[in-house]
């Protein structure tokens, strides 16, 4: 009975799920928010018309340092079907974005930001204006921050285009 118990506690321990000595916390948060152009509750799938001819949607990428110190430098990847939305501006202090096409999944803007951000602070915000094309769509928008020395950190948000009359 004395080995049973024994082999039983042993079997519990080896159970436990330790993290790993070396697995790093994320050293940001992200939030999307969406600004005009875009309907849904929070928390829910976003949702526009596509094809109209001078709508746009924009929405705010809001990205908080808790890395415990002090960042410099951030580098952004933004995710989306180029093929169902079309970029049209972004806007923030400090941010330097470009188009990219580089095949499916990597689609979308890059943007970087060399302002010092102390611990619990936000880099500046990032504003991304794009246009719906008149093609049903149901995909998220990701975004992929890196810092110097950190793991990735992503978020998405999922997004309708309603082509329906």
């Amino acid at each position: 009975m004395k080995y049973v118990l024994g082999m039983t506690a042993a079997l519990a321990l080896s159970l436990m799920v330790v993290p790993a000595a070396s697995a790093e916390p994320d050293f940001a948060t992200i939030e999307l928010t969406k600004v005009s152009g875009w309907t849904g509750p929070e928390g829910g799938f976003w949702s526009t018309r596509g094809g109209m001819p001078n709508a746009r949607q924009k929405f705010d990428v809001d990205i908080r340092n808790v890395a415990g110190h002090g960042e410099q430098g951030l580098d952004l990847f933004i995710s989306f079907p180029t093929d169902r939305l079309d970029v049209t501006g972004y806007a923030g202090d400090g941010w330097n974005c470009w188009d990219v096409n580089e095949g499916v999944g990597a689609e979308g803007i890059r943007c970087t930001q060399d302002h010092a951000v102390e611990d619990r602070q936000a880099w500046p915000k990032l504003t991304v204006e794009t246009k719906a094309f008149s093609i049903w769509t149901q995909e998220t928008i990701d975004v992929y921050a890196e810092a110097d020395g950190h793991a990735e950190v992503h978020a998405e948000q999922w997004f309708v285009i309603d082509t329906s009359t």
